[in-house]
């Protein structure tokens, strides 16, 4: 991650979780809290970052890492921050908070906010009417509760699934209204949207899923990445499993 000034803090204290309704709602907290600590991103009012997480293939996971990083960071960064899911046809982060403030109202989705930065202008040209006026946008944001925390949620009525282009001007305006934007991009299987966009991130994670992901599949997209300029970071291996070696198996049944 770059560093923009060396006397911002990378990770100040958490600011006041309980109150801020998003404790417990974490897949994995100590990894995601160790991620994060892992990045050390540093936050500079004005100067937002944005880090995309993407895998080869659809179920290894990036959805769930996603909400978690940007759930902790929301914790901890003293500003907002934005998660935007480009995956169009499993988003479900919208939903995934709707179905939680049944019991923690705090966490509730909001009316729709207007974003400072123009995002129909990350729109391919034929997502634009017969009269030149682009549609209405694809997404719609909502701010979760009292939080920092902003999610995105499919537009009503979206029949056709969007695309998108390589628009260093728009990250350019977000990263001044939002301290960090976190990408939940589409499997690079489905879509080629993660991989038009990925030059311009700030960092981009790879995410793999322990014993389905092929090498050479992961080879591939990892050099579709760095061919686009992205600036990958590091890799997450997840779905691991721990297994237990047969000689504690023997050991244990001597005891």
């Amino acid at each position: 991650m770059p560093t923009a000034s060396a006397s911002a803090s990378a990770a100040p204290a958490p600011r006041s979780p309980e109150r801020r309704g998003l404790n417990g709602l974490f897949f994995n907290a100590a990894e995601t809290k160790r991620l994060f600590s892992l990045m050390n991103p540093v936050f500079v009012p004005g100067e937002g970052l944005v880090v995309e997480f993407i895998s080869a293939n659809a179920g290894e996971g990036v959805s769930t890492l996603a909400r978690d990083f940007a759930m902790m960071a929301a914790q901890h960064v003293d500003g907002d921050v934005l998660l935007i899911d480009f995956d169009w046809r499993h988003s479900d982060h919208h939903a995934f908070f709707q179905s939680k403030a049944q019991s923690d109202p705090g966490v509730a989705p909001g009316p729709p906010l207007a974003l400072e930065a123009d995002f129909n202008r990350l729109l391919r040209s034929s997502h634009r009417s017969e009269t030149g006026e682009q549609r209405k946008p694809p997404l719609t944001f909502h701010r979760l509760g009292d939080t920092s925390l902003i999610v995105s949620r499919p537009a009503e009525g979206l029949t056709d699934t969007p695309r998108l282009v390589n628009q260093p001007d728009f990250w350019a305006d977000l990263r001044r209204s939002v301290m960090l934007t976190v990408v939940d991009a589409p499997p690079a299987a489905h879509s080629f949207d993660g991989i038009v966009i990925c030059g311009t991130m700030d960092a981009v994670i790879l995410v793999l899923a322990a014993e389905t992901s092929r090498v050479p599949v992961i080879v591939e997209l990892h050099e579709k990445l760095m061919a686009q300029g992205a600036p990958v970071v590091g890799a997450i291996l997840n779905k691991r499993r721990f297994y237990i070696p047969k000689w504690v198996y023997s050991f244990l049944s001597r005891v």
